[in-house]
């Protein structure tokens, strides 16, 4: 079974020590209120209007570029309040300005009006469902995240993990832990292979293809590790930044019976 309570002596660098003995911090990537819904969204079956997403906190700012009754761009805009319920709601607005190749801009021609209200409620990270009404014309749409490009997500690591097993065959197994493991992740193309080395000199080795979705990527596939256990393991909500990678997992080990669920970030320390 895995154990997280720290990294090999070998590679517990004052910084990895400090992260293995702390608190545990919550290192889903999101904002401080919930999943980061910041990203281009889009209806792939109807290229040609999207919207934009961009979260702080509780509130996130919706632009919509659609056409109007008369064919042209059109842009809807709403400040939108995350609920507890996770479901995104709040009033729309359309605007009115100046010429952008102005020479000066005229503040006394921009307005804003009010003009329905939309709601957008998600089944999952990557896909929701949105509604929202112009002047009495409501509108209901199918979103998934846009992507524009795959991260690479190359490297070797030092992860904070939050880890829980539940279900286990042996119920002494089922357990929640916090620790510094080293990761290493070799990507070409899709095709992905993430090995994680425990401080018990155990290892696993999660093979897969990646996919992007939007902001964040998915990775998937079978699992085996060196304590017997094997099974499947899908890590989602993944986030790439320079030298930076955090996600969360979720999976089953068809050896031990543990059902595994988790959150992670760390550093490649190769980055400065």
């Amino acid at each position: 079974m895995w154990k997280i309570r720290s990294i090999a002596a070998a590679t517990c660098t004052a910084l990895a020590c400090t992260l293995a003995h702390g608190t545990p911090v919550d290192v889903d990537p999101k904002t401080s209120f919930s999943t980061d819904w910041s990203d281009i969204w889009w209806n792939p079956s109807e290229s040609g209007w999207g919207m934009q997403l961009v979260q702080e906190g509780s509130t996130v700012f919706a632009t919509l570029f659609v056409y109007g009754p008369d064919n042209k761009p059109t842009w809807v805009i709403a400040t939108l309040t995350v609920g507890n319920n996770g479901v995104l709601t709040g009033p729309t607005f359309v605007t009115t300005g100046p010429f952008y190749g102005a020479a000066s801009f005229d503040t006394n021609s921009a307005t804003i009006r009010q003009v329905g209200t939309m709601t957008i409620t998600f089944s999952d990270v990557a896909t929701g469902q949105l509604q929202y009404s112009v002047d009495g014309v409501t509108v209901n749409k199918r979103i998934v995240r846009q992507s524009v490009g795959t991260d690479n997500y190359n490297g070797t690591y030092l992860l904070a993990l939050n880890l829980t097993l539940t279900g286990c065959t042996n119920p002494t197994n089922n357990s929640s832990s916090t620790g510094v493991i080293a990761a290493n992740v070799v990507q070409t193309g899709t095709a992905t292979t993430m090995t994680w080395q425990f401080s018990s000199n155990e290892s696993c080795t999660y093979t897969g293809s990646y996919t992007q979705n939007g902001r964040l990527g998915l990775f998937g596939g079978p699992f085996t590790c060196t304590s017997g256990d094997k099974g499947t393991m899908t890590f989602f909500e993944l986030t790439n930044r320079v030298g930076i990678m955090s996600g969360r997992l979720s999976g089953q080990g068809t050896a031990s019976g543990c059902t595994y669920g988790g959150r992670f970030s760390g550093v490649d320390p190769n980055f400065p």
